[in-house]
């Protein structure tokens, strides 16, 4: 059984039991990101760090969480689905963050969120998807300027 498709059993494997076993499910896919890093493909790397990056938020575990949302960018930077990981992932870690008390760290992830979708619109060609990302960027924006961000 080649890279290829261990990595795609794996990822139907963690995709059934996520709702049910998320720790198991997240140890599977951190399973197939390491198969699919030693196979060297960064775009099946990619995608194997935005579901790592889904898994680990519903863990909620924000550290993990954005570095592999992080990680996905940077492996795959042409990748539109990688940036939208990645702000989502950032405005979801800026809603739990308490605004009383880390009131600039919900603001650097709401920002960090605006230029993700940006970049994730300018990969896009589609008008409709184009509109929509930048619509949610200008939202992401007005939560980081707000004083009650979160």
């Amino acid at each position: 059984m080649g890279a290829g498709e261990d990595i795609a059993r794996l990822l139907k494997e963690a995709a059934a039991s996520m709702k049910s076993d998320v720790k198991g499910a997240v140890a599977k896919l951190e399973l197939a990101y390491a198969t699919a890093r030693d196979a060297g493909d960064g775009d099946t790397t990619a995608m194997v760090a935005e579901e790592l990056a889904r898994g680990w938020s519903r863990r909620k575990s924000t550290a993990r969480s954005l570095y592999y949302a992080s990680k996905a960018t940077k492996l795959a930077p042409e990748r539109k689905a990688a940036w939208n990981t990645l702000a989502k992932t950032c405005e979801l870690v800026a809603s739990r963050t308490p605004s009383d008390r880390k009131l600039r760290r919900a603001q650097a992830l709401y920002r960090a969120a605006a230029a993700a979708f940006k970049k994730a619109a300018s990969l896009t060609k589609d008008p409709e998807d184009k509109r929509w990302l930048l619509e949610l960027a200008g939202d992401a924006a007005r939560q980081a300027k707000s004083t009650g961000a979160a």
